[in-house]
């Protein structure tokens, strides 16, 4: 399957090595933005930038698996990395290497994003051209501050390039004007992305990528009634459909089709590059000391050890189990719990990093659950927040999606008991896809799941929210930090 390399002019690679610090300067000289191929280098920075590892190429699973219920260091597995560790045992604080790196990256890929979102519009480009530009830019960096919100609640909404070293302090913005620009930059996206691209621009948001974010940002600020049309606008597109088995989502040969909605771009390099290669395929991976290593003859390191907790959750049937968690029971016996994550191969890796999967952001499964979700809150019972939950279940279950099965879920539930339903269905279907954190923080549960996952873990209502980096509080007189921190 062809899909877009995110390759990027050496110009567009310089970006704020802390929030607001040294400016993009070098970006917005006036050698560039003079024609097509300029804007699109310089949106295309925006994506490299998302394929990092402090971002979406190991980080992110960090703190969506690692720092919640799925997934947990110990019992004999490594816990040599102190950042990752830290995330893990909940002990993380504002000094914390991976909590900064975080926000430093989301930071410098919104820099870039409003680089191209002041330039741009001044540029003799065909109109629709410059809007499809104007939209990537702006759906990037409603992602970015759709993160950064939820993690760390309120943070400095920056809207316009920083280009000169002066007035550099930035208080951070209320979490509701956060929220709304978000709103407003995929309303923007909604009204001028393509509905679709050909194979060469795969990866680039379309109109249903920035649909199916609001969806997810109305469901997470409560807002029912808007989370369930959009989401419903989303499955009128018609063009996205479950795939009928749940392992061939993960299949690279079926990247950016079917089900997909919006996924970061990785390829296979053979071990020529690691700055677009996936590290999940090989980070993963049980060391040799627990499997040896197959025919490609490499071991992985073993992060992200899946729980017992999350492996027994499963219903008898239930094929993404499988799909989801590699059990190793030859593991020595040092090793207490000996579950991997088991998504991400890539058959073709010949080393740790060098993994051509996607990772996913979006997928038609996940709007099909968001709309049983919102439509439950708005009116329990509804048989249609039924349908669109049972079309999940029934691929999980090995059923054909569109026809009743055996393992369609109990008619006539509350409404409390339809939302742990979902709550359960959406650990199974999205497990190591970036989604329990934030699905967990959604439902005010995140406290809650690890005390029932690990109660030797001193859980505090601080951890609900990241602490502000020391860093940064350092260097930006105006910034407070989070209460407890």
């Amino acid at each position: 399957m062809k899909k877009i390399l995110f390759t990027v002019l050496v110009i567009v690679l310089y970006g704020c090595s802390k929030l607001d610090i040294e400016p993009d300067g070098v970006n917005t000289s006036d050698n560039l933005f003079k024609s097509a191929k300029d804007a699109q280098a310089t949106v295309n920075a925006i994506y490299a930038a998302l394929q990092t590892h402090d971002v979406y190429n190991q980080f992110m699973e960090v703190v969506q698996s690692q720092g919640t219920d799925d997934a947990e260091w110990g019992y004999g597995r490594n816990t040599s990395n102190g950042d990752k560790l830290q995330m893990d045992k909940f002990q993380f604080d504002a000094s914390s290497g991976l909590v900064y790196r975080f926000w430093e990256n989301h930071y410098k890929n919104i820099n870039r994003a409003n680089i191209v979102i002041k330039n741009i519009p001044g540029m003799e480009l065909d109109e629709e051209v410059k809007n499809r530009f104007l939209g990537e830019a702006r759906f990037l960096r409603a992602l970015m501050y759709f993160n950064m919100v939820r993690l760390f609640g309120k943070v400095p909404l920056l809207t316009s390039p920083t280009e000169v070293l002066e007035n550099l302090d930035v208080a951070r913005s209320e979490v509701e004007e956060v929220y709304d620009q978000i709103e407003a930059d995929l309303q923007f996206g909604k009204e001028h992305l393509p509905s679709q691209y050909s194979p060469s621009d795969y990866g680039r948001p379309t109109r249903g990528a920035a649909m199916s974010l609001l969806a997810k940002v109305y469901l997470t600020r409560k807002d029912y009634q808007k989370a369930a049309a959009e989401a419903r606008s989303v499955m009128d597109l018609k063009i996205y459909s479950l795939w009928p088995e749940y392992e061939e989502v993960f299949d690279i040969a079926n990247e950016n089709t079917g089900e997909s909605i919006f996924e970061i771009q990785f390829t296979n390099t053979q071990g020529t590059s690691s700055t677009v290669s996936s590290s999940y395929q090989g980070f993963f991976k049980p060391p040799s000391s627990v499997l040896p290593p197959g025919p490609e003859g490499f071991a992985g390191y073993g992060d992200n050890p899946v729980t017992e907790n999350h492996y027994l959750s499963y219903a008898p049937g239930d094929k993404r189990r499988e799909v989801n968690v590699l059990y190793i029971p030859t593991a020595p016996s040092s090793i207490q719990y000996p579950y991997y994550v088991n998504k991400y191969h890539d058959p073709n890796a010949i080393t740790v990093e060098d993994g051509g999967n996607n990772y996913y952001i979006l997928r038609y499964a996940d709007i099909l659950l968001m709309y049983a979700e919102a439509e439950n809150e708005l009116s329990a019972g509804s048989p249609q927040a039924y349908e669109a939950f049972n079309q999940v279940r029934r691929r999980a279950f090995g059923y054909p999606v569109q026809a009743p099965s055996p393992a369609d879920l109990t008619t006539g539930l509350s409404q409390e008991q339809f939302r742990d339903s979902i709550m359960l269905e959406r650990r199974h279907e999205f497990a190591f896809e970036g989604q329990r954190r934030f699905d967990l923080l959604r439902w005010g549960k995140l406290l809650e799941a690890m005390n029932a996952q690990d109660p030797t873990i001193d859980i505090q209502d601080r951890y609900v929210l990241f602490p502000i980096p020391t860093d940064e509080l350092l260097l930006n007189d105006l910034l407070d930090q989070n209460e407890g921190y």
